[in-house]
Order: structure tokens, then sequence, then C-alpha cells
């Protein structure tokens, strides 16, 4: 082999030993923390993008508030104002059968934000924490927050029954249900039988989370959330519960009742990011994915991720 082949494949060598590096850092590492001009400078214009979210959410608030109480629209046409207000630059699409990262495809998957964020977090504290409710052994997206994101997962389902969780490798099983304290629940899978129902206060307190924060919370509980989720934004309203972001399925409800749940979204500062008709079930458009996601948390994505500003360290979250 001469001395210029062996240069060339050198130089290539190098090349690809540089380029590796660039990419692996940019999926998993810390950002290099940046305080100068340029870094407050993207910072004023994260505000700026933010004061844009708070506009499309005040008129979808105004709009909301003008129809009469009663209003009742076709049920095609029941969550048509409630679009999502804000982006995220990291959204993707989450939990899919395939092991790699971004082939989610078709039923199942979820919206998710700051994907790499979370990731650094959970390098720099250990302090991930992900509940999954509603599971019927369907376990694709405990797969992929333990393979991607190695979070502390616990998964919930009162209706396996007898029937074995083979999700036991990624997440910890309760055959709890959510919903009000006390209320008894049903179900017509697996041979049917009842359950009494938990508050998300009540779960994390038994399991001994009281004061962390939820990184993540998947609702999927076929009619649940309408019981389930107002006490919880009321929780985070009062600083009593920490969630970064939530991915829940809505089912059928009425005007004024999807109504005052967006408002109490709003009052917990939780952002509209995403929505998504389910329609590989529901008739292809009765039940509507959405994901609510803090202020707080979106910001700190936005930051680290268009800033290189270092975030991480006091972005633990314990609630006092």
């Amino acid at each position: 082999m001469g001395c210029t082949t062996q240069t060339f494949l050198f130089l290539l060598l190098f090349f690809l030993v540089l380029l590796y590096g660039k990419l692996f850092c940019s999926e998993f590492a810390v950002p290099v923390v940046k305080r100068d001009s340029a870094g407050r400078h993207c910072e004023e214009h994260i505000l700026k993008v933010e004061e844009r979210f708070n506009s499309r959410r005040e008129a979808r608030r105004n709009y909301a508030h003008s129809l009469p109480s009663q209003f009742a629209p076709t049920e095609k046409k029941l969550y048509d104002i409630f679009e999502p207000e804000a982006i995220c630059i990291s959204e993707e699409r989450f939990g899919g059968s395939s092991e790699h990262r971004y082939a989610s495809f078709g039923d199942g998957p979820k919206f998710v934000c700051g994907v790499d964020f979370m990731r650094a977090r959970q390098n720099a504290t250990n302090s991930c924490l992900v509940y999954s409710i509603g599971s019927n052994n369907q376990i694709d997206y405990e797969r992929a927050v333990h393979q991607f994101l190695g979070c502390e997962t616990h998964t919930f389902d009162p209706t396996l029954g007898s029937e074995p969780f083979v999700g036991s490798n990624y997440a910890q099983f309760h055959p709890w249900g959510l919903g009000e304290d006390g209320r008894n629940g049903e179900f017509s899978v697996r041979g049917g039988g009842s359950f009494t129902t938990m508050s998300l206060a009540s779960i994390m307190k038994a399991l001994g989370h009281n004061g962390r924060r939820l990184d993540m919370l998947k609702v999927d509980c076929e009619g649940c959330e309408w019981q389930a989720l107002p006490p919880i934004f009321d929780s985070i309203e009062r600083g009593e519960l920490l969630i970064d972001q939530i991915q829940i399925e809505l089912h059928r409800g009425t005007f004024d009742g999807v109504r005052a749940l967006f408002e109490k979204a709003d009052s917990a500062g939780m952002r509209v990011l995403h929505k998504e008709r389910n329609q590989w079930g529901c008739d292809g458009w009765r039940c509507l994915e959405y994901v609510f996601v803090s202020e707080t948390f979106l910001k700190q994505v936005h930051t680290w991720q268009l800033c290189g500003v270092h975030v991480l360290s006091n972005s633990t979250g314990a609630v006092d």
C-alpha cells in the first residue's frame, strides 16, 4: 500500500471518528454552557415565542367563553376549537414496536417533547419517573422509555386479571385503576370484573413518590380521564404535583366538560402541544390523543437545545 493511500485512509478514518463523536454528543450529551450575548439573544427569542403561544391560548379561551352554556356541537365537532397552541422543536412520535427510536408508526406510540433533554437530565440526576396508565399488556411504550430514557417506570391496569404482565423487564406493574379515590370501576375484557379507583395523589403516596416530579404521565384508560384529570390539573396549579408532560386519549364528553377541562389545564400552566384523532379505533374520530406540556418544561427544552444553556442542575423539580 502506497504512502498516499495510507494517508488518505488515515484522514478518512479521522474524519469518521470526528463525525461519530459529533453525532453522539448531539444525541446524548449536555450542551456547553453559554452565557454570552448570543445566548441571551437566543433566550429573548424564546420569550417572544412563548408570548405567541400565550396569544394562541387566549384566542381559544376567548372563543370558548363566547359560546353559551349547554352549547352542543355534533360529536364529530366536539373538539374542533381545542387546538394546540404551542410547538416543541424536538417533538417526536415515541414508543413504537421497533427497537429503532424513530420507527414509531401506527397505533400505540405517543408524541413526546424533549426526549434528548430528558435523557441528559436522567444521566445527570437519575431522577426520571414515568407513569403509564392503561396497558392491555401492550408494552412498546414502556420498552422505549427503558431503552431510550432509562427512567423508573410504573404501569397501571386493573383489567389484566390473572393474565401476567409481560413488561416486567421495563416497568413495575400495579393492578390499580386511576380515578377518584374510592369509586367503583368495572371492565368487560378478560371475563369482566370490578375494581376500586385511586387518585394520582394516592397512587404517588402509596409508592413513596410524594414530592417527586413526574417526567411523563401517559393515560389511556377508556374514560377514567374525566374523573382523574381535573383534580390532577388542580393539584398542579396549587403546586402539589409537578408533571412535565401528559399524553392522554380523550373519549366522549360534553362540550361544557371539555371546555372546563381545558380551562383547568390553562390554569395549571399546561400548554396544549399536540392533537391527533385516533384513526385506528373509535370510528376514526370519536377519540383524540392530546399532549399537555408544562410551560416551564417546554421553556427548559427550548433553552437547552437552541441556546446551549445548561438548565439541568436546576430542573430536578422536586415539590416542596
